[in-house]
């Protein structure tokens, strides 16, 4: 048998999983469901932490409906991750959804 706590990964910090949450967002527009496949985060805490992401201003909700949020980083939560995170992060502007007659590049 196993000694207490062998099997279980190290916990993340709340940095940590922000930071995540972030850099996933960094590759364009995201959904809960995309955001926590990728970043193996559990879609209840990413819904937390995008609470705060949004109070900081970091990220915004580009979508909502009944069936589906979508997410994205502002320019803040860009700046953010630039001077804290990585400064070789690519930063991608790629949307899922397109409002008000936006074009893709």
């Amino acid at each position: 048998m196993a000694p207490i706590g062998e099997d279980f990964a190290a916990k993340r910090t709340f940095i940590e999983i922000r930071n995540s949450i972030l850099l996933s967002l960094a590759e364009g527009q995201k959904t809960i469901n995309q955001i926590s496949s990728e970043t193996q985060i559990n879609w209840k805490t990413v819904e937390r932490h995008l609470i705060y992401l949004i109070g900081r201003g970091w990220v915004r909700e580009a979508f909502s409906s009944a069936y589906v949020r979508v997410f994205e980083l502002t320019a803040f939560g860009k700046d953010y991750l630039r001077k804290n995170v990585s400064k070789n992060v690519h930063i991608s502007d790629y949307k899922i959804i397109k409002i008000n007659g936006e074009h893709s590049p």
